[in-house]
């Protein structure tokens, strides 16, 4: 990569129209390769930006960060085989009995890979902007669980969500304060801001923070959990989280620049090796380890396809 690699990238992004004829709404693009780092503002100025649904590997690598750190809950060590129901069913108004014997089964690992057993996903706005926000446990628990957790995968905002009200009742500090002193603070992230969903930190959604803080967490991802010679995050959970835990044939499609063959721990895993996540509107981290790059970006733009069109050139 050099500058006027880079130089082709932006012409892209100013040239390339979406499928309503429009030029493409990007706020900034950061891409780094080998120690260089070359970044583009479009719009707006280096300001607090909604990632969306970047915050899920985010959540994921907290995770990570506590099990290597071996976190006791309620006696017991944090695990990927960690049983979930047990800590919720005293704060859960269960109306499904249906439920309960697969309640028995939920884990961690699989609220980290939307594994649960739902047919459908789950704690999108769309379906939780009418509810009332204090009773959200009881939706996602209440909602039918067609089959064994681990089995089907379907997309969702409810396993961060899970995750976050464990932590927020079992440590008694809010997921984001929590994320705040475990791995912002490490690696230099001090400006962000994290919505609540009633008591609990929204987890899945909802972080607002600039392009050249989320780059860190890609960095992170290509290093190994490294980050400026620091190990924030083993290796081995990095591997975890860019390893393919289950195949998304229903999300596929080999026409995309990135297709999504499979899910790890809340990132995207291509058949060339390549792994990312996306938020909607335009936010991506994608890293492309055999050519040792980061790619973030951020945005308003809903028709986010172009996007990775744009990105071409990179591979």
């Amino acid at each position: 990569m050099d500058n006027s690699s880079f130089k082709k990238i932006i012409s892209n992004f100013e040239t390339t129209r979406d499928k309503n004829g429009n030029l493409l709404s990007m706020d900034s693009i950061i891409i780094s390769q080998n120690g260089k780092l070359f970044t583009h503002y479009f719009n707006h100025d280096n300001d607090l930006h909604d990632l969306r649904s970047i915050s899920k590997p985010i959540v994921s690598m907290a995770v990570g960060i506590a099990i290597d750190q071996g976190l006791i809950i309620q006696g017991q060590r944090l695990g990927l085989e960690t049983k979930l129901w047990p800590f919720f069913e005293d704060k859960v108004k269960l109306t499904n009995t249906n439920n309960i014997s697969k309640l028995n089964q939920l884990t961690l690992q699989h609220a980290l890979t939307h594994t649960y057993g739902y047919e459908d996903g789950l704690m999108f706005s769309k379906d939780i902007k009418d509810k009332d926000p204090y009773t959200l446990l009881d939706y996602i628990f209440n909602y039918d669980i067609v089959h064994s957790p681990g089995k089907h995968f379907v997309y969702s905002n409810a396993g961060p969500y899970l995750i976050s009200a464990l932590i927020h009742e079992e440590l008694g500090i809010n997921l984001s304060d929590w994320i705040n002193q475990i791995l912002f603070k490490k690696i230099g992230i001090s400006k962000y801001e994290w919505k609540n969903y009633g008591k609990y930190c929204a987890g899945a959604s909802g972080l607002r923070m600039a392009n050249e803080d989320i780059h860190k967490i890609g960095l992170i991802l290509l290093n190994d959990g490294n980050y400026n010679g620091q190990q924030v995050v083993s290796k081995e959970w990095a591997q975890h989280m860019r390893t393919a835990q289950i195949q998304t044939p229903s999300m596929y499609d080999e026409k995309r620049v990135f297709p999504k063959f499979a899910y790890g721990f809340y990132l995207w895993v291509c058949k060339e090796g390549h792994y990312y996540c996306d938020g909607s509107n335009g936010q991506y981290i994608i890293i492309l380890p055999k050519r040792e790059m980061v790619i973030t970006t951020l945005g308003c733009q809903s028709d986010m396809k172009p996007i990775t069109v744009c990105l071409r050139d990179l591979l």
